[in-house]
This record gives structure tokens, C-alpha cells and sequence, in this order.
């Protein structure tokens, strides 16, 4: 796990060696064990290692014995022995052991065409000093980022937008559409930024840009849901063999393992998988808050530990924890995205890193499966107005269990969003419900929603920029996507390439800013695939979530973590903290500097702050932007040092 960046000067002029080092060094954070650079004239490379695979030898950037191809790589390909194998029959000679050379002498051999080979998770770049054509591509899922600016002079790219702008040359200047997609769904779909001018290279995509060619951009890879004529025994089995070896492979390393484990589904099954395969003990770790028992899931979590043997420890993530770490959450994700969800697992990610340097988690079963309520809630507002083939089992499923699934959901909502939120929320469900009005697209717009209200706190300034935007333009492309017929799998194909990639970004960063790499083995493409073969009436048969997945995994994890109906991802007590230091949020969202740059109505916020509680993840969103600001487009020194990097510690007023 390692981070890179790159210059390519389209006008031929020779690349700055000391804007690169500051360009690369910028995340040191990425790679603290090993450093290198690589220029070919105008076109330059940086490298910051984390060292997991041949840990002496596996130096980059590294180039072909002819001085052809020379390659910087973020991530891990599972395969790379296998792939070696087939290397060495066909006469390629290694130096070392690692998977970069693996990678590297492929793509040799096969240019793009490799990228249907390679299982893991991976951004790299490779050089072609023959052509002078740069190479650039991303897994298929957007395990890895890959970021890049792109005018009529340079292409630059790198692991962290923060690595880009450290080239002073580049303007910093909000994207204003982003941020509105950001406050209506808390992530961004499609390839904007916070920042205008860089862009993300989407998941499954490649690049290839050169001096003589421009910027072309294609997709190698998709998600394509051909449904098998199969029994519910044969997709079992078959699912139960993939997940298992998907599990193998992700534990091969040079470096200590562990797992992150909540307790749920998907972290107890890669615990439990791994303990099989690792056939000693090892560390698991987990994270919970004392404000109230329904943000700590750790009984759960102490179950599959004792059951996998495994080394519990925990960490307990505080109020003065999340005021302190906030300004370096928001330095490390480039842009804000997602929930506050990252505050923990910012502290499991500390907790981690100081036992080991690879820690596997269970990311990615509720999307490819279908374990969210919003999925069962949207499907059954909408099957009277789409035919759809999961019907017969939405008429099949009692009222009884429909009844209890909403009264856990609705439970754990109040908790987090507060009691006048919830009421309003169901409120405005049953008018709805009573006009009869709602097609699939806007119960699903409604459920996918973070800040349903988002204009109502918007200042004259931020509406101007926003003039002509219509963030559904970016929300349904997925959706409206031909990919398949069945309105359940056109949600989980939302999910995975819009919101998976959100919580990806978390995955990523919040690992990375303590030195640590974090695999996801349900996100095997091989799983993807299969699942998107398995019909809807069999994933979540009876409208089950994750049925298919529960089948295939009985009698690997305690059946007490089986037949879990809590389901909670981490909750996090924002509404408490947000409620106890009413002043913490006001310092960020009507200071002086957020004032002037009236992104939001001062009175709307006063309101909002007076009721905090309630609007909690409101507040949270505008925090995130408004934080945003003050350290990459401010560069408020009360938060970033003159380096451009987070500062330890932000005095209080």
C-alpha cells in the first residue's frame, strides 16, 4: 500500500525536481518506510512506499530491464503468484518477489489487455519511454483512488488530491456542484471533486495520454447482472467456495495481519475465514462509545472473537477524540464524504496500525448482497407502480416481519438523526403513501437523500453558484442505466458505483493517515460477478436482507451474529456531542471566516445549532464543507502549517 504522483509536461518542458519531491512528500503519510523518484525529462514520477510484499526488494518506481515501461503502484494484486507462474513459463526472468514486477512485466506483455487478469486492488501508472505515452488505471470496484488534472500543457495525477495541489501552479477553486451533490447525498457520484478541474478516475476505468495523443479515457470493466439458471444449493456453494478463497488470498503478506471486526455479518466472516486459514492467533480490533449502549455493538464482536480465537482489543472514541481529530479527518479525505462514521473508524484505524500493517475488513457485503433497509423500504413503496420479479415474494412476506424490521430501523434512526427528525421523516412517508404518487425514482431519490431540505439553509451567494445545477442529473445515471430490468438490482448497481465508492474513500484514508493497509475481500470481483448472476428472488428471498449470503455463510460464523436483526454500521453519537458543545459548531460554521464567505444562512445555522439533537447530521454535512474550506482553500494557519499539512493540535478558543 503506497501512494504516488505524477507530471506529464505536453509542451516537453523538463520537470521541476523539487515541486515533485514536495508534490510526493506531501503523502509521506501513504508510504513512510521507502521513497522514490523517476523522471524521463518532462515526464516525472513519485513514490511513497508502505513496504508489505518482498519488503527489501520491492523499490519503486521500478523499470524494465530494457529501461521501456517503468511503473508506480497503490495497492495489492491477490494473484500475483499465480500471474508470476504464468510469467516465468513464458521466459520472464524476476529480480524480486514482489507483485509490482508482477504487474509490471504483464502489462510488457499484454499492454491494457492485463487488466482483465489482475484480482486486488490497485492505481498504478506505467511509462512507455518508446511511445511516450503514460498508462494509468484503477480497479475495478474503486478500492484505490486515482485522482488527476488535465489542461492543454500538463497532465498530472497522483493517490490524494492534496498531492496535486502542492504543485502552487494550480489553482484551488471550489466546485460548487459537487458540494451541493455532497449535502443532498453525502457522497458525490460521478468523477467531480470538491475541487474544480480534478477529477477522479472512475472505478474499472483506464487512461492513456501521450504527447502526440490527447487524454482518452475507457471503461475495461461493469457489472453485469445475467441471471443463472441455477438452484438455491448450487449459488450457495458456489458463493460459500468464492468468499473462502477470496479470504485466502487477501492474508498473503509479508507483514503482520489482523482483521477489523464489528460484529456484524460481513467483519465476522473475514474473521472467521481468516482464523481458518491462518491456523494461529491474531489481532482483531474493534471500537465503540459509552454515551449510550446502542453505539456499542461490541458483545458481538467479542463473540466471533472468542469463537475465532483471536486477540480482542478495542478502542473508545470520545467526544475530545472527534473535537481534536476533526481538522486532520478533513486533511485526509481531500473532500468531505460520507458520514461520521469515520471518526471511528479513524480510532480502530490508530488502533490497528500500532499491531499490525494490514488489517482486513468486511466492506462492501450490504451493497453486492442487499443489507440496507432503504433498499426494502424503496421496493415496497414502489412494486405498485413497477413490475418487478421480486412481487410474489414482497406478497409472501408477513405483515408481521415487515412490522418488526421497521420498528428496529426506525429505532436506530431516532438515535442518530433525533426524535423530531424521525416524525417528520415518517410523517412526509405517510402523505406520500396516501397520494399515491411515488414512482421508483423518486422513492428512491427520497431514501437516498442525506439533507432532503438541503436549499433551506442556502445563503443568496451559494444559490448563485448553484444557478442551473440539478444534482438528480448526476444521482440517476446509474439508475436509468441499462444493466438490468429488476428495480432491486438497479439500486445495488446505484450503490456500487455511486455510494461504495464514497465509503471506499473512507476505507482508504482513514487507513492511510496512520500508515496502515486495509483490504476488503468481499469486494473480490469473483464475489461481485457471481452475486450479480444470483436473481433477486433468491439474493433476498422473502425480501431477507442478505439472504443468499447468510445461507452461504452458516456454520462459519456464531449462529448468535447469524441471526442478528440490530443491524447498526457503526453508529456514531454525533447528535450527543453536537448537543452537549453547542458552541464546538458554532466556532466552524459562524466565525468570522465562514461569515464572510456565506455559504449558508446565519440564521438557519443559529436555528439549526439551537436544535442540534435534531438536525445533527445536518450540521455534520455543513461542518465537513465549511472545514473544507478553511483548510484547502483558506489555508487557515489555526489548521494546516505552512507546509500544507494538518496541524497536531488546534487550540480552542
Amino acid at each position: 500500500m503506497c501512494g504516488f504522483v505524477g507530471v506529464f509536461d505536453l509542451n516537453k518542458v523538463p520537470i521541476n525536481l523539487g515541486c515533485l519531491c514536495k508534490m510526493r512528500d506531501m503523502i509521506i503519510h501513504r508510504g513512510p518506510d521507502d521513497e522514490g523518484i523517476y523522471i524521463d525529462h518532462n515526464l516525472g514520477l513519485g513514490f511513497r512506499r508502505l513496504s508489505i510484499i518482498d519488503v527489501e526488494l520491492g523499490h519503486q518506481p521500478m523499470t524494465t530491464v530494457d529501461g521501456r515501461y517503468t511503473i508506480v503502484f497503490n495497492g495489492e494484486i491477490y494473484n500475483y503468484v499465480e500471474l508470476r507462474t504464468y510469467l516465468v513459463r513464458s521466459g520472464v526472468s524476476f529480480k524480486t518477489e514482489s507483485d509490482t514486477e508482477v504487474l509490471l512485466h504483464l502489462f510488457a506483455q499484454k499492454g491494457k489487455d492485463c487488466l482483465s487478469l489482475l484480482n486486488g486492488m490497485f492505481a498504478f501508472a506505467i511509462w512507455d519511454k518508446e511511445k511516450r505515452e503514460l498508462f494509468i488505471a484503477r480497479d475495478r470496484m474503486g478500492i484505490k483512488p486515482l485522482y488527476y488534472y488535465a489542461d492543454h500543457e500538463r497532465f498530472i495525477f497522483a493517490s490524494e488530491i492534496k498531492a496535486i495541489i502542492a504543485d502552487r501552479t494550480i489553482r484551488r477553486e471550489p466546485n460548487y456542484p459537487a458540494i451541493l451533490d455532497y449535502l443532498s447525498f453525502m457522497y458525490i457520484p460521478g468523477d467531480k471533486t470538491f475541487f474544480k478541474g480534478i477529477h477522479k478516475l472512475m472505478p474499472g476505468h483506464y487512461a492513456i495520454v501521450g504527447e502526440n495523443k490527447p487524454l482518452q479515457i475507457e471503461q475495461y470493466w461493469d457489472i453485469t447482472f445475467n441471471y443463472a439458471e441455477k438452484t438455491e444449493k448450487q449459488f450457495v456453494e458456489e458463493l460459500r467456495s468464492v468468499i473462502d478463497d477470496a479470504v485466502r488470498i487477501h492474508l498473503r503478506s509479508d507483514v503482520p495481519v489482523g482483521c477489523h471486526l464489528s460484529g456484524g455479518l460481513d467483519s465476522s466472516t473475514v474473521t472467521c475465514l481468516a482464523a481458518k486459514h491462518l491456523q494461529k492467533p491474531f489481532k482483531t480490533f474493534s471500537g465503540k462509545f459509552t454515551e449510550d449502549e446502542f453505539y456499542d455493538e461490541t458483545k458481538y464482536a467479542k463473540v466471533v472473537s472468542k469463537a475465532a480465537n483471536t486477540t480482542y482489543l478495542e478502542t473508545v472514541p470520545s467526544k475530545s477524540f472527534f473535537q481534536k481529530s476533526l481538522h486532520k479527518l478533513v486533511w485526509h479525505m481531500d473532500e468531505p464524504c460520507v458520514g461520521p462514521g469515520i471518526i471511528p473508524q479513524y480510532a480502530v484505524c490508530q488502533l490497528a496500525a500500532k499491531n499490525v500493517k494490514v488489517a482486513l475488513g468486511g466492506q462492501g457485503g450490504d451493497e453486492i448482497f442487499g443489507g440496507y433497509p432503504r433498499y426494502f423500504f424503496t421496493y415496497e413503496k414502489s412494486t405498485g407502480f413497477t413490475k418487478s420479479i421480486n412481487t410474489q415474494q414482497a406478497i409472501e412476506q408477513s405483515l408481521l416481519k415487515k412490522l418488526a424490521n421497521k420498528f428496529v430501523f426506525v429505532k436506530g434512526y431516532m438515535k442518530q438523526h433525533g426524535i423530531k427528525t424521525t416524525i417528520e421523516k415518517i410523517r412526509k412517508n405517510l402523505m406520500e403513501h396516501n397520494n399515491g404518487t411515488c414512482s421508483f425514482e423518486d422513492v428512491w431519490r427520497k431514501y437516498s437523500s442525506s439533507f432532503a431540505n438541503a436549499s433551506s439553509v442556502f445563503s443568496e451567494t451559494l444559490r448563485t453558484q448553484l444557478a442551473g445545477y440539478n444534482p438528480d442529473e448526476a444521482f440517476f445515471q446509474f439508475i436509468r442505466k441499462d444493466v438490468t430490468d429488476d428495480i432491486f438490482d438497479k439500486m445495488l448497481y446505484h450503490d456500487m458505483k455511486a455510494y461504495l465508492p464514497g465509503l471506499l474513500q473512507v476505507e482508504d484514508r482513514m487507513s492511510m493517515a496512520v500508515s496502515l493497509e486495509s483490504r476488503v475481500p468481499m469486494l473480490d470481483y469473483r464475489i461481485v460477478e457471481l452475486a450479480a448472476t444470483i436473481p433477486p428472488h433468491m439474493k433476498v428471498k422473502g425480501l431477507e436482507p442478505k439472504y443468499i449470503f447468510k445461507k452461504a455463510i452458516e456454520g462459519i460464523i456464531p449462529n448468535e451474529i447469524l441471526h442478528r436483526k440490530d443491524k447498526k454500521g457503526f453508529p456514531t453519537p454525533i447528535n450527543v456531542w453536537f448537543e452537549e458543545d453547542k458552541e464546538f459548531v458554532a466556532d466552524i460554521l459562524l466565525d468570522k471566516n465562514a461569515k464572510q464567505r456565506s455559504l449558508f444562512d446565519d440564521k438557519q445555522i443559529e436555528k439549526l445549532i439551537a436544535s442540534s439533537s435534531a438536525y445533527s447530521w445536518a450540521l455534520w454535512s455543513m461542518i465537513n464543507i465549511e472545514m473544507w474550506f478553511k483548510i484547502f482553500i483558506d489555508e487557515d494557519p489555526r489548521y494546516v502549517d505552512s507546509d500544507g499539512k494538518a496541524r497536531e493540535e488546534v487550540a480552542r478558543r
